[in-house]
């Protein structure tokens, strides 16, 4: 059977998809597609990884160690900032997704009572020291009594990595307080953006002249949305009734910022343009949006 035409999109449920850029990628000895829906036209990643590959793909010391080291002395001023615009101090955040703490830890210096969750073992131990917070793995999140509920759950560059986002976000909910806040944070990966479009066209470009490559990349990002689509997500697919309080989309210029000297010409246009409505259409590669719960 052909792996690229057997999941239905994760984000509208669509059976109908086709291969598309960056079309395919090996891990762990597993070929994983990259389908776009005929309806929402998302980017997603076919088939779902089985759990010895995320624990592979998301083990702390080829994941966090080396892709959110900064994390550790880092922090998340901003997100902290924009959050008290909606929240005041002694309230209760799950940080769901936490990584090796920032965030946490951003959230005790302002007076929030924060908690975390993360899938690896050893990144919620290694979270729960930095941040000095209660950490838990996913599966004793959700062994937790009923009655634990939060005033406020972040998702931060969280979405992306859910094989059933729709189902994960659903359960989430549940240990949102009626009236409680949900943060999201993350990236927009198909969104117009000078950067976007500068990697598609080296994409057609390579997979013209190499039409059998196959890339080795961890299939990390399941999904990849645009601005519309991930708003869309929230309005229609979601069984938890939110409503939409802050909306932001924004341009870091990743992954060319840091890249060669064409790269960070782009990287800087799409800065300068990010957030702006040109053509009808938001630039930008990554949003910001607080709903709260009815």
């Amino acid at each position: 059977m052909d792996k690229k035409q057997t999941r239905d999109c994760p984000i509208c449920g669509y059976n109908k998809s086709l291969n598309t850029f960056p079309y395919i990628t090996n891990f762990n000895n597993i070929n994983f597609y990259y389908l776009k829906c005929g309806r929402c036209f998302s980017v997603f990643v076919n088939q779902i990884p089985n759990k010895e590959t995320f624990a592979l793909m998301y083990a702390k010391d080829v994941y966090h160690d080396c892709d959110y080291d900064a994390e550790i002395g880092g922090t998340y001023q901003e997100s902290v900032q924009l959050l008290q615009s909606y929240a005041h101090s002694g309230t209760t955040v799950l940080d769901y997704g936490c990584g090796l703490g920032a965030f946490l830890k951003e959230l005790s210096a302002n007076d929030f009572i924060p908690f975390g969750v993360e899938f690896d073992v050893d990144a919620a131990d290694f979270a729960s020291k930095n941040s000095s917070c209660e950490v838990w793995t996913v599966d004793d999140f959700y062994s937790l009594s009923t009655n634990k509920r939060f005033d406020i759950i972040h998702l931060g560059d969280v979405l992306e990595h859910l094989p059933e986002p729709t189902n994960t976000i659903n359960e989430i909910l549940e240990k949102l307080k009626p009236g409680g806040i949900l943060f999201v944070e993350g990236p927009l990966e198909i969104n117009p953006s000078p950067v976007y479009w500068s990697i598609m066209i080296f994409g057609w470009i390579k997979r013209i002249l190499r039409p059998r490559f196959v890339a080795n990349d961890p299939p990390h990002h399941l999904f990849r949305v645009d601005a519309p689509q991930q708003l869309a997500f929230f309005s229609n697919y979601i069984g938890t009734d939110l409503n939409l309080e802050y909306w932001r989309v924004y341009e870091t210029g990743w992954p060319y910022a840091g890249g060669s000297i064409i790269k960070r010409i782009i990287s800087s246009i799409a800065i300068l343009i990010g957030g702006k409505c040109l053509f009808g259409a938001e630039f930008g590669n990554r949003f910001q949006a607080i709903f709260t719960k009815k």
